[in-house]
């Protein structure tokens, strides 16, 4: 099973929990729809399935570069848009993203770039440009092991 993160904010003495748009979008979820959430503690108690699409079915995330690539290409990072971050470790955690140059130990910063070990990449695929995609695959995620493809234009 695929484990998400969901924000919690808190709104007038309420608490409210952010799904990641890639979810609802794939969900076909609306304003007033009751969703289950299940909270893992020490109790153990049947789970019910509702959803034929859960969070563990997305293996992959497809990007399509904005025209915003000047500071992606100056300091060798990508960027991965907010709606994209629950598939990845938390912020700052190391993982394995598999690419045509190597493996490249890289993690998540709390501004969404992924900047570590990128510098070779860049070099052999660089610049990136607008309009150019990333697909990225989950391979492992026991290891946290991903796939990085990358296709110009």
């Amino acid at each position: 099973m695929k484990k998400i993160r969901l924000k919690v904010s808190k709104i007038k003495n309420n608490f409210y929990m952010r799904i990641p748009s890639i979810i609802s979008d794939k969900l076909n979820l609306s304003n007033g729809l009751d969703l289950e959430v299940t909270i893992h503690g020490q109790a153990k108690e049947n789970q019910v399935e509702i959803w034929d699409l859960h969070p563990e079915d997305i293996n992959e995330i497809n990007l399509t570069i904005t025209e915003d690539v000047h500071t992606m290409n100056m300091y060798n990072r990508i960027y991965i848009p907010e709606k994209y971050r629950f598939f990845f470790p938390a912020i700052n955690n190391d993982f394995i993203l598999t690419t045509n140059v190597g493996n490249i130990k890289t993690h998540l910063t709390s501004n969404g770039y992924f900047t570590k070990g990128l510098r070779q990449w860049f070099a052999v695929n660089g610049p990136i440009m607008p309009n150019d995609k990333i697909k990225i695959e989950l391979v492992d995620e026991s290891s946290y092991s991903y796939q990085l493809n990358y296709l110009k234009g």
